[in-house]
């Protein structure tokens, strides 16, 4: 893999020991989480054997998360490192860092204000001998940051793939058209094989909705999964999520996650069956609907101008054309779903024709 290391990124090894040999890297990046980080990590080192190395990279955070992760950093010499960046350059930079600092066969990004349930590494590990898998897939709960918070049921075991559970998958229909059901593309909740992983593959710097921007891909290189319908990842829902705290500018970046993937498909895995084809154009037209929605509310001219380039960025995604996507609708009884499509779609090409020309430069 080349390297996308940042130079100002600098690992703090112990020099007198060999380099290990790792099972898994779970790689953690750092910013603002002074409240969470320690019990993130207690989660993650307490059930971790000698064969797991913990790589955190502190982005540059102003709080006290460097002298937490020095504490451990003593206290567990030999399995955690701890990388640094000069100043902060976001989630994605951290990640890919950490990516190309990863020694072990396998990887497995955690958030850290996430936690790792009990006993998960055991398991995990028993899951790898087994099966030698190239990607293995977990379930996730999601709970509240605030206490007082009402628990939800139905937060208690989302699942993160709609297929065959339980046994090793070898039908890339059955895992593309299983996590585009879902929509569950987050990173952290899928272990892969680090030689699966693109060289080129990175996450992009300066973005949101980086994990939509590289999972779908990615998958695309695998061979054999392996989905474990059990909750492995405890997901802290705070608020200033991406979701909850939508601008103009993260609505652009949830529409530009999936650009050129209908080509990128083609080219890497042609021959796809048709009902898989329809789950990803499908998961295209509910993205593009639910993004259309968000940013027609701010009714500006700069949203009415990102709004003209959603059916262009939605096409550019989806492997079906938009009469195909309504065909398909209507041949399964989903009317209302054709027509918010249509009525979006005609939306965003009317926001094209009404633009007005472009003002010529003065000399």
């Amino acid at each position: 893999m080349s390297s996308a290391l940042d130079p100002d990124a600098t690992a703090q090894p112990d020099p007198t020991q060999p380099e290990p040999s790792f099972w898994l890297s779970i790689l953690v990046p750092v910013y603002q989480v002074q409240a969470y980080l320690q019990e993130c990590a207690d989660s993650i080192l307490e059930q971790a054997d000698d064969g797991v190395e913990v790589v955190f990279v502190d982005d540059a955070s102003p709080d006290g998360c460097a002298d937490i992760l020095s504490h451990l950093q003593l206290k567990y010499p030999h399995q955690v490192r701890v990388l640094k960046h000069s100043h902060n350059r976001g989630l994605s930079a951290a990640r890919n860092t950490l990516l190309d600092a990863a020694q072990g066969r396998y990887i497995w990004f955690i958030d850290s204000d996430d936690l790792l349930e009990k006993n998960v590494l055991p398991v995990l590990n028993s899951l790898i001998q087994k099966t030698s898998a190239d990607l293995l897939m977990c379930d996730f709960r999601r709970f509240e940051d605030s206490p007082t918070r009402p628990k939800k049921s139905h937060h208690e075991h989302i699942a993160s793939f709609e297929g065959p559970s339980s046994t090793l998958g070898q039908d890339p229909n059955l895992l593309i058209s299983g996590l585009f059901k879902t929509g569950q593309f987050h990173v952290w909740s899928k272990v892969i094989r680090k030689a699966c992983w693109p060289e080129n593959q990175y996450f992009p710097v300066g973005k949101n909705f980086e994990d939509l921007a590289v999972i779908p891909k990615l998958i695309l290189n695998i061979q054999t999964y392996y989905h474990c319908p059990q909750v492995w990842i405890a997901y802290r829902q705070r608020k200033g999520t991406i979701l909850s705290s939508l601008s103009e500018p993260k609505i652009e970046d949830w529409m530009h996650a999936l650009n050129g993937y209908s080509s990128y498909l083609n080219l890497h895995a042609p021959g796809l069956q048709a009902q898989t084809l329809f789950e990803v154009a499908h998961f295209c037209a509910r993205t593009f609907i639910r993004a259309s929605k968000k940013l027609h509310h701010f009714k500006t001219p700069t949203a009415n101008k990102a709004l003209s380039h959603f059916a262009n960025l939605w096409q550019s995604a989806s492997p079906l054309s938009s009469s195909e996507l309504i065909l398909a609708y209507l041949l399964r009884g989903r009317w209302l779903r054709a027509l918010q499509f249509m009525f979006w779609m005609r939306l965003s090409q009317t926001h094209l024709k009404t633009r007005p020309p472009a003002v010529p430069p003065q000399a």
